[in-house]
């Protein structure tokens, strides 16, 4: 009975780990990409807004 006990926990545990490295795995893909839309954003924003009319006012 107590060999039944100790399997049941070790893959409790087992799927606690598979579960953990899952939720991990989705937060590290979340970040990656949440940096790449902004550094999108910066770099892609930035040449938009040096294109407008205003931004060309200074050149004669």
């Amino acid at each position: 009975m107590m060999n039944s006990d100790m399997m049941n926990d070790n893959m409790m545990s087992g799927g606690m780990m598979w579960a953990m490295g899952f939720v991990w795995l989705l937060v590290v893909i979340l970040l990656i990409l949440a940096i790449a839309a902004l550094a999108k954003y910066v770099f892609v924003g930035r040449k938009k807004r040096n294109d407008t009319p205003e931004s060309h006012s200074d050149v004669h």
